[in-house]
């Protein structure tokens, strides 16, 4: 004697992912379609303030900062503060040796109209959002322009 088992998948999980599938089709066409304007369109600001800055470790342990296009004395970070200073230039220094790009050349520090503090690389040309990283970090980097009171 044969037995026959008759298994049917339930309709409405497939009438369901056929209307998402559909519906994820349509929103990305539609956002093809549409003319609305490049995010870097959107983001785009004034520069209100911009500094060329080279970065060197010294013998002590400590960072300076130097004003690039006069070589003065902005900062130096005592050895063992600044952590956040340290780990970023760390890490830049280390893309620009993988790169064989200069470890000497300077860096350029901009406040934009809106408050965003930019940190721009343009032998790797990167550009680093300094507030992405906390408002107070962004502030130490802050203090390196002419306008808090950095010489130069």
């Amino acid at each position: 004697m044969e037995q026959t088992v008759d298994i049917r998948f339930p309709r409405a999980p497939l009438y369901g992912a056929a209307l998402l599938i559909a519906a994820t089709i349509f929103v990305v066409a539609m956002g093809r379609i549409s003319p609305a304007p490049a995010l870097t369109d959107l983001v785009r600001t004034q520069v209100a303030e911009s500094r060329t800055l080279r970065f060197e470790d010294a013998t002590d342990g400590s960072v300076r900062v130097f004003d690039a296009s006069t070589n003065d004395v902005v900062s130096i970070a005592a050895p063992g503060t600044n952590g956040f200073l340290r780990g970023l230039l760390r890490g830049m220094m280390r893309a620009r040796k993988q790169s064989g790009a200069s470890l000497t050349a300077p860096m350029r520090l901009e406040i934009l109209t809106n408050g965003m503090v930019l940190l721009i690389d343009e032998e790797n040309k990167v550009t680093l959002d300094l507030d992405a990283y906390g408002h107070t970090n962004a502030d130490v980097f802050k203090t390196f322009l002419k306008s808090a009171g950095g010489q130069g």
